[in-house]
């Protein structure tokens, strides 16, 4: 008996496969793959009627029964996900906006899981940032709020169970900040990938946590000691300064691979660098990773 119902969930992994291959091949369409990661409760409902048929009737009409219905409810998803209207899944599309108001300095505080973002500087008159959300049809945008208080600016992840499964790839930030005023950066909730063009912000602090795949940041010139703390790890995390600026590089916990200007270092466990000027500099970059990286790129120029 248990030899029987143990094939469950190997059949229902090969079918996720089988799900997969069929969009690799084109068979199914991307969008079609999306709308059944949507569906991904209805893996509940299959492992809850197999129980409930294992405990109520014998083995093989259990099973019968089991696999009969699996099979109706994946072709019944799999019609539904290729020809079913896109609304309500698919992507949505939010907006948002608040003016400067009094405020001297601000935070940007994101918080939004599996996501991509990007963030940049801009000129946009009283507006103290402009988000533009895209993100799965069956969930709620983010939820984004300004403490006028503590100047912060706070973009998190909307309450309720949010898994990202095959939604992930629809969940994209993008947040301008207004560069009258000096930022703080403070990024959290492990996003896919993070790209930040702040050349013109006055950037204060850059603080990313909770790991994150892939971080591309494009620095401004550093006024007074700018710290960019990175923690939680980084698949690959590419760095670039202005010409000329002074740094240093502190990192932890294990790093696969470092450039610094062109000079590779591999194989390397923790590893400290600084630029000839950076004692006596007043304006410099300090820059510390913790938590292990596979790869580091740092150029100036």
């Amino acid at each position: 008996m248990s030899r029987t119902r143990g094939l469950f969930v190997p059949l229902v992994l090969i079918v996720i496969g089988v799900m997969v291959l069929l969009v690799n091949t084109g068979v199914l369409s991307q969008q079609a793959l999306e709308r059944l990661g949507d569906l991904w409760p209805l893996l509940l409902v299959i492992l809850g009627l197999q129980l409930i048929l294992n405990h109520t009737l014998p083995r093989q009409q259990a099973t019968f029964i089991g696999f009969g219905a699996t099979a109706v409810i994946v072709i019944a998803a799999l019609l539904y996900a290729e020809l079913a209207p896109a609304a309500p899944f698919g992507t949505r599309q939010a907006d948002f906006s608040e003016q400067v108001g009094g405020l001297t300095a601000a935070t940007l505080d994101l918080d939004y899981g599996g996501a991509t973002a990007d963030i940049q500087a801009g000129s946009i008159g009283e507006s103290l940032y402009q988000a533009h959300v895209d993100y799965p049809g069956t969930e709620s945008p983010p939820s984004i709020s300004l403490d006028r208080e503590s100047g912060t600016l706070a973009i998190h992840e909307s309450s309720g169970l949010q898994l990202h499964l095959f939604g992930s790839s629809r969940r994209h930030v993008l947040v301008t900040l207004n560069d009258r005023i000096p930022w703080t950066i403070q990024i959290g909730g492990g996003a896919v990938s993070l790209r930040l063009d702040v050349r013109r912000l006055q950037l204060s602090k850059l603080q990313v946590s909770g790991g994150a795949s892939r971080l591309d940041a494009q620095l401004p010139s550093p006024k007074a000691t700018v710290l960019i703390d990175v923690s939680g790890g980084a698949t690959d995390l590419t760095l670039r300064a202005p010409a000329g600026s002074q740094w240093h590089i502190a990192a932890s916990g294990g790093i696969s691979a470092v450039t610094v200007n062109g000079s590779s270092f591999g194989g390397i466990g923790d590893f400290q660098r600084s630029s000839a000027g950076y004692a006596t500099a007043t304006d410099r970059f300090d820059i510390e990773i913790s938590g292990g990286a596979s790869h580091v790129d740092f150029r100036t120029g």
